[in-house]
């Protein structure tokens, strides 16, 4: 298992890495801070469900580990050069000791050690380990959308606090409570992604950021994928401004991740997916039913059904013990997406019990739902465009 520079990344740091088999798992450089708040978020479950899956920390070092003397990464010796090149000097949590035998130990790519975030005065740097969200999507299209109207923690030098009020005061931040921060969008026809910068999304203003969604979601899918789309980021939106308002919480420059899948037939294959899924969690869902007085609630991907029967609730979340074979196909299934929509970057970002919830960022969410509404209307139903 190798750690490389990590893909799809349109906004934030720089120093990304990710490793698995089919890159799953992201690792990503991080301050106290920010991995304190990921180990808290258990407190918050109605908040947690909204942020990737934490899997543990992993230590990237400059100083070459005892164990891994002699040895090479990349075919290269580990140890052979004046500024050594990163190795991974410890793994700390139970899903990574899962994910990778005790006698690992994962090798670095010549790019990913060039773009490894350890300051070359320091020799170690501590890293996160998450679940990479845009896994499971073959073309994923991606937006960063920058959250809140105030982008600085409190302890930030003054010098940060007035760069970053001038960016606010500037830009949809101060004015919206939201920024496009850089997205890309898959073409299908030319077989390429089309990227849209840091720099694009702070020239935009309130009169012209409906645009900007609208490139963002100009993939090649055709009308009706695309209001399928905009309409579940609707929902999202509808279902996490709900969350939020009722969160005590500060986050400074933390994002919502928006994918969606922009290649047409992986975008059928998931559809359908989910929809054969969803046939089949609502079929034992009656079967539980007939037994009884029940109620039943389908998430919109059909991946969980809660059944309540006699006063008692039912989860089903299709982890059926048959055998094996059932568990992989189940992973197949999960394999391609069609939307997720996720908050990211907590670098800044602390638990404030008994403060409120954090207005600049309930803006935000406000903003981009009524705007997601506005951009919908260019994608009437089949019966409208027939009249």
């Amino acid at each position: 298992m190798k750690l490389s520079p990590l893909e799809n990344q349109v906004g934030g740091h720089h120093g990304v890495l990710s490793m698995g088999e089919e890159n799953e798992i992201v690792v990503k450089p991080c301050l106290p801070q920010e991995l304190r708040f990921y180990e808290e978020a258990v407190l918050h479950p109605d908040f947690q469900v909204w942020m990737p899956s934490y899997y543990g920390t992993l230590t990237l070092t400059r100083e070459l580990p005892q164990q891994l003397q002699g040895s090479q990464v990349n075919g290269q010796p580990a140890g052979g050069s004046e500024m050594p090149v990163p190795t991974v000097k410890a793994l700390n949590g139970f899903l990574l000791a899962d994910l990778m035998a005790p006698e690992f130990a994962p090798t670095v790519t010549p790019e990913a050690a060039q773009s490894a975030d350890i300051n070359k005065d320091e020799s170690d740097a501590e890293c996160i380990c998450l679940e990479n969200i845009s896994h499971g999507f073959q073309k994923a299209c991606l937006l960063d959308l920058k959250l809140g109207t105030q982008l600085f923690d409190e302890d930030a030098s003054e010098d940060k606090k007035s760069r970053l009020g001038v960016v606010a005061a500037n830009t949809t931040s101060g004015t919206l409570g939201m920024r496009l921060t850089g997205f890309h969008v898959y073409d299908c026809e030319k077989g390429e992604f089309i990227k849209y910068s840091k720099d694009y999304g702070k020239g935009l203003t309130d009169d012209t950021v409906l645009d900007g969604f609208r490139a963002f979601f100009s993939a090649k899918l055709g009308p009706q994928r695309m209001r399928l789309v905009i309409e579940r980021f609707i929902n999202d939106l509808a279902d996490f401004l709900e969350m939020i308002e009722t969160q005590e919480v500060r986050m400074r420059s933390s994002s919502l991740l928006l994918m969606y899948e922009g290649d047409p037939d992986a975008f059928d294959e998931g559809y359908l997916t989910e929809q054969e899924k969803i046939a089949e969690v609502v079929t034992k869902a009656k079967i539980e039913l007939e037994k009884g007085t029940a109620s039943i609630s389908i998430d919109k991907d059909g991946d969980r059904v809660m059944i309540g029967n006699n006063n008692n609730k039912i989860e089903d979340d299709d982890d059926d013990d048959d055998d094996d074979d059932d568990e992989d196909d189940d992973d197949e299934e999960l394999r391609q997406k069609v939307t997720d929509m996720r908050l990211i970057d907590f670098g800044h970002s602390t638990w404030t019990p008994g403060k409120g919830p954090d207005e600049g960022v309930v803006l935000g969410v406000k903003s981009a739902l009524k705007l997601l509404e506005k951009l919908l209307e260019d994608y009437p139903h089949e019966e409208e465009e027939e009249e």
